[in-house]
């Protein structure tokens, strides 16, 4: 199974994965108009992960029908344990950092409200990226639920598009419909983002568009760029350019994930950086990307604080290139991560035996 892999796919999550870093992390240093390309194309790094998500399992309830909802449920459950461990290093990494430093930097409120967006609308406590794995997870039990019916995964796939014009009406196109932007977490969870993206990608093995060729899909992804950036001006003056997804990150998402997975002429070997990064650390990275820019910035005040001179340099370089800064420190911190789970499984197998 392991030599039929697409380590296309693998380098395109890696990719993703940076989009959502610069997505989070875009300097305006370089001009206003950079900023907004960084941010909107970042946005795409969440459908493709969903959709690629998506893909794969397809590919195991091919494989293996008979036991798919075992499948969901197995990695709904691996997804839930790493919220919860994420969870609890980054709350222990910011009290740390408050004992140390004498700041605030994690304030962490719980009452009804936070408890209830939390469980329903997988709200993190702290931490907002961490969203991402509770929705994901969520999904997952949906579809191990669907598993067990006879049509359960074409009723998912049908209410998908229902679900995903809920996510844009909810969400960024709120303005219009309700007069104002409605909370973050009311378009950012399981229900109408989670399940339309990955049902979306769970489909892709079974599409088969003949005139979406190799050129068209390039074209349509330049004509997608040039649409998405029209949008994003179109909202400059009402909404945040970060805030949510919009709607044609959706086409262009779709586009790469599509030509990835249906025999594309561009070959990743197995053994490139970007596919390795892809498939091991990806997920390790969004979950520490938050730390990861902490990090980065105490790091940059440091260095001020030793030389003003050597610090202004730094800290303008810092400024310029904070996506790929914060990237790479999250993936130090990703890879050490894997080392040290690596190293305890190990001990634990041998303690075992």
């Amino acid at each position: 199974m392991e030599r039929e892999r697409n380590y296309l796919i693998d380098a395109i999550k890696c990719l993703a994965c940076f989009g959502v870093v610069m997505a989070h992390m875009a300097t305006k240093s370089l001009g206003d108009e950079f900023y907004y390309i960084e941010a909107i194309l970042g946005r795409c790094g969440v459908p493709i992960f969903f959709m690629i998500s998506g893909y794969f399992a397809a590919r195991h309830v091919k494989k293996d029908p008979e036991n798919s909802g075992r499948w969901f449920l197995k990695n709904a459950l691996r997804m839930i344990w790493q919220f919860l461990l994420f969870s609890v290093i980054i709350f222990a990494f910011y009290r740390l950092g408050n004992l140390l430093f004498h700041t605030d930097d994690l304030t962490l409120t719980i009452n009804k409200d936070r408890i209830f967006r939390l469980l329903v609308l997988n709200e993190p406590l702290f931490s907002g990226v961490l969203w991402y794995l509770l929705a994901y997870a969520y999904c997952l039990l949906i579809y191990a639920a669907a598993s067990h019916f006879k049509m359960g995964y074409r009723l998912l796939a049908l209410v998908a598009p229902l679900l995903l014009l809920l996510y844009y009406i909810l969400g960024r196109y709120s303005v219009l419909f309700f007069g104002e932007s409605l909370p973050y977490y009311w378009s950012r969870n399981f229900l109408i983002t989670a399940i339309p993206m990955f049902t979306l990608g769970f489909v892709m093995p079974e599409l088969n568009i003949k005139w979406l060729t190799n050129q068209n899909i390039l074209i349509l992804s330049i004509i997608s760029v040039l649409l998405l950036f029209a949008e994003c001006m179109a909202f400059y003056t009402s909404l945040p350019i970060g805030r949510n997804n919009f709607i044609f990150n959706m086409p262009l998402s779709f586009l790469i994930v599509y030509y990835a997975t249906h025999q594309p002429k561009i070959t990743v070997p197995k053994d490139n950086l970007l596919a390795v990064i892809g498939k091991k650390y990806s997920l390790y990275i969004y979950g520490f990307q938050g730390l990861a820019v902490t990090l980065c910035s105490r790091l940059v005040m440091s260095i001020v604080h030793l030389d003003k001179e050597t610090g202004a340099f730094v800290m303008a370089f810092y400024h310029i290139s904070k996506p790929i800064c914060v990237f790479l420190m999250a993936l130090l911190m990703a890879f050490i991560y894997v080392k040290i789970v690596n190293i305890l499984k190990k001990q634990i197998s041998a303690a075992r035996s």
